[in-house]
């Protein structure tokens, strides 16, 4: 099991040095048994830890630091585990760098060369301040050092394609040299790999990094704060090669800037296939807006936005990527829908890819009243009706008449998940709706109810009911993920889900929240020595919850 494990997960990676335009390749190390078998205290570590820690010490008058106490411990127990370690992970002072003391200790260090063969991400975390004590003690070849000290990161870890940097500098405690230098050493680990991640505030200093040396990044992940035109320059200079753009604002910011440059010219991002934007405050309006028509994301297919999408309305957006898009995921305004609806983005045949679709509000739970808001529930529930997953959070659709719901939902056949957990089913409905997605697996909703009960039948005599009308249905539905608002449910719960395990064969567990989950077994553990369930009890016994994750 572990040379399997070992064979089908370590891998290396060849750039293919015949063709440069080509992105890098993966090929599966076999690994031989003789390696494992002398090596397999270092292949449970690559198992079950995969990061290496290095820590530097804050006495800046001893050159201290290595593997944290824990790796070192872990390296007397399983061997060369550097040999095997995914990630690096560098906690440090900026001043270690600069004073060369980082460099030395690196170079002191038991194995030489390459010392993480496989390696891929690299994440170093700056402690946020120079002091007036490490000032006056830099020493003149602090850039010098800097170099050094990335070229020895590069010769460690020659397989890196993702850096992280963390951390940051505190505009509040220093000086023009710290930053030119904090600039210096960005800029050179950036220009390592095609993938980088700024985040936990390292873009919070208006310093000024060097971007126009830093091009062909693939992938950006960055928080905004107080430098956020630096990197909104950064990101306008990739523009050509991004494929992946994250971007998450504390600030109020005018994301106009990534595809409108200083000079109104248009910038398109025609590789761009995942868009992530979040935000913790409103993104601000521009005043002139002149991209009437632009398309700058032609190859999008996720879209992952959380609060008011940019752009003005956000159209744009949407345009020109329908036939690639699959993945969205958005938090969707009444002003948001009402656009989306007048201009007709999205229609039952529009965007043939689409698989995954999810909408929440912005502020907590919203009841829907259909009266006054049609086009809203037939935007949540109808459009892309391809899709395999499809969720609605915090929009409550209690006051939509149920008949509506389950006639719009029953025509997504393709449907695998279906997320709507402010929506509370009766157990007839919900086997209403299971018997007519053939495909569904997983539903999370608000715990069933037994009413109304069908005409004519009691509590004694409800298994039979279900066998004759319902069962078998729902052949790959396996688990209700379920909310419980009021224990008072919770009881209609357990005779609706043992109910379910007549109709649907493969239902295998509901899953619960801790608090929820032990009443629920306890109620269940009664439920099934009764009369009516005794029989079943072996089959029954199966659906004890789970934890819900």
């Amino acid at each position: 099991m572990i040379v399997d494990h070992v064979a089908n997960n370590i891998r290396l990676a060849f750039n293919n040095s015949n063709n440069t335009t080509r992105p890098t390749k993966y090929y599966r190390l076999q690994i031989p048994l003789l390696w494992v078998c002398r090596n397999f205290r270092a292949v449970v570590y690559l198992r079950f830890f995969k990061c290496y820690e290095l820590r530097f010490d804050r006495n800046i008058d001893r050159a201290v630091g290595g593997p944290t106490p824990y790796i070192q411990c872990l390296e007397r127990f399983a061997g060369p585990i550097h040999l095997v370690a995914h990630e690096v992970r560098i906690l440090l002072r900026p001043w270690a760098i600069y004073s060369g003391k980082a460099l030395t200790i690196l170079s002191r260090m038991p194995y030489n060369g390459c010392s993480f063969p496989l390696a891929r991400t690299l994440e170093i975390y700056l402690h946020s301040s120079l002091s007036t004590e490490d000032a006056a003690a830099m020493p003149p070849g602090a850039e010098a050092n800097i170099s050094a000290f990335v070229r020895r990161i590069q010769q460690m870890a020659p397989m890196l394609n993702l850096i992280k940097l963390s951390g940051g500098m505190d505009p509040s405690n220093n000086s023009e040299a710290a930053y030119r230098l904090v600039d210096s050493l960005t800029t050179q680990l950036v220009q390592l790999v095609d993938r980088v991640e700024l985040t936990h505030g390292f873009d919070r200093a208006p310093h000024s990094m060097r971007v126009n040396s830093i091009r062909d990044l693939t992938y950006l992940h960055s928080y905004f704060g107080l430098g956020s035109e630096q990197i909104m320059q950064l990101v306008r200079l990739n523009a050509p090669c991004l494929r992946y753009l994250s971007i998450i604002s504390r600030v109020e910011t005018d994301l106009s800037s990534i595809i409108q440059d200083t000079d109104g010219l248009f910038v398109e991002y025609p590789h761009i296939h995942t868009l992530v934007l979040k935000q913790d405050t409103s993104w601000s309006i521009p005043q002139q807006y002149a991209l009437d028509g632009a398309v700058p994301f032609p190859s999008l297919r996720r879209l992952i936005s959380s609060g008011d999408l940019p752009f003005g309305d956000g159209l744009v957006l949407f345009r020109g990527n329908a036939a690639t898009l699959e993945h969205l995921r958005l938090t969707l305004t009444h002003e948001l829908a009402v656009s989306l609806l007048r201009h007709n983005v999205f229609t039952p045949i529009s965007h043939p890819k689409l698989q995954c679709v999810m909408f929440k509000t912005p502020h907590g739970p919203r009841q829907v009243n259909y009266a006054d808001n049609p086009e809203i529930v037939h935007l949540m529930l109808n459009i892309a009706p391809g899709a395999a997953v499809r969720e609605v959070s915090n929009w409550s659709l209690n006051q939509v008449p149920r008949s509506l719901v389950l006639s719009l939902l029953s025509k997504h056949t393709g449907l695998q998940v279906l997320a709507l957990p402010d929506v509370r089913f009766s157990i007839w409905d919900a086997m209403t709706l299971i018997k007519s997605l053939p495909l569904l697996s997983d539903l999370h909703a608000k715990a069933p109810t037994l009413d109304p009960m069908p005409e004519g039948i009691t509590k004694r005599t409800l298994v039979a009911y279900v066998c004759s009308n319902y069962s078998p249905i729902g052949r790959r539905f396996r688990c209700w993920h379920a909310t419980i608002d009021n224990d008072g449910y919770l009881r209609d719960a357990v005779i609706s889900f043992l109910l379910l395990a007549f109709a649907c064969p493969n239902f295998d567990y509901a899953a619960f929240t801790p608090y929820t989950r032990d009443k629920f077994a306890g109620l269940l553990e009664n439920a099934i020595d009764t009369a009516t369930y005794r029989e079943h009890a072996p089959r029954l016994r199966r659906l004890l919850p789970r934890v819900l994750e």
